[in-house]
């Protein structure tokens, strides 16, 4: 893969006073117009509100041991990837915690998730300890219905989909790799998906994808955030002032400023903080969980 000769070079900005411990899925509830994300370490949901180019915080909920992806419901909740399992924050407030998706294996958490067109959700998994290569991409209905989409993932990482939502794009970090997969198709092979970014310094963490399809990739270690056209090819490189970048999103009721999530581990003053750029794009509306999450499947009898 090449470097495109007219590749840009823009600086995001400290958008926050606060510093979380390891911020991730960032994204814009277009309904409340608020910037939503999570601390991972701190397992909780963040609610803020974007003036100009700040964020600030307006709530900061626990969930559970750990968080990693919130994403929005049609009725107004929240949808939550929990330690091993899913929870609902109901409109109301009340949370609500499902079953354990993660069997018998131990040492293991969810990671980033996102839901899909049709309004499922579909998160991935990450071994606490050495890289097992045995991780799995999952798709849950709102009637509690586990699919897998993708196996023998060293960690499971950002999760987006094209536009027109017939192709689905995957991180998979300690392999280093951007792979896709049609998502129109009925049928599925876990296996057989295809790296379309493999040229990476740092390792891919969060994506995001603009309504142009270029995809946007926060390179962990490395301090950017990458634009990839569909093909490859690198376009833009937006840097960041602290070495752990993890996830980016459009927020803004234009979806015209991407938001930027780091960790507080890395070492210089604004890690932890959130980041936000111009860069000349737009984002693509979020789907909505078409799941209750003030009556989730996990309570309707028999349930699964």
């Amino acid at each position: 893969m090449g470097v495109a000769s007219t590749m840009k070079t823009i600086t995001a900005h400290v958008a926050t006073s606060e510093h979380y411990l390891l911020g991730e899925g960032i994204l814009w509830d277009a309904r409340a117009e608020e910037v939503i994300w999570v601390d991972i370490q701190n397992g909780s949901v963040v609610r803020g509100t974007l003036i100009g180019e700040s964020i600030h915080e307006l709530a900061n909920m626990h969930i559970d041991r750990t968080v990693g992806a919130v994403a929005l419901a049609d009725d107004g909740g929240l949808l939550v990837a929990g330690s091993r399992g899913l929870a609902t924050i109901a409109p109301d407030g009340t949370v609500s915690h499902g079953p354990d998706l993660l069997g018998d294996r131990t040492n293991v958490r969810l990671n980033d998730g996102a839901v899909d067109p049709q309004g499922r959700f579909i998160v991935g998994s990450l071994a606490l300890a050495e890289p097992t290569g045995t991780e799995e991409l999952l798709r849950i209905s709102s009637n509690g219905c586990v699919e897998v989409l993708r196996s023998g993932v060293s960690l499971s990482n950002g999760i987006a989909w094209s536009p027109d939502g017939e192709t689905i794009y995957h991180v998979d970090t300690f392999a280093r790799t951007v792979s896709s997969h049609a998502y129109h198709n009925n049928y599925w092979d876990p296996e057989a998906w295809t790296p379309v970014i493999t040229a990476f310094a740092g390792y891919p963490d969060g994506l995001t994808v603009d309504s142009g399809g270029t995809l946007w990739v926060a390179v962990w270690g490395d301090g950017v955030v990458q634009q990839f056209a569909a093909s490859g090819e690198l376009l833009t490189v937006v840097e960041v002032e602290t070495p752990l970048v993890s996830c980016a999103g459009f927020v803004g009721n234009g979806l015209d400023r991407l938001a930027i999530t780091t960790s507080s581990e890395g070492a210089t003053q604004c890690a932890g903080a959130i980041f936000v750029s111009d860069v000349h794009r737009t984002g693509i509306p979020e789907s909505r969980w078409i799941g209750s999450t003030t009556h989730p499947y996990w309570l309707e009898e028999g349930g699964s």
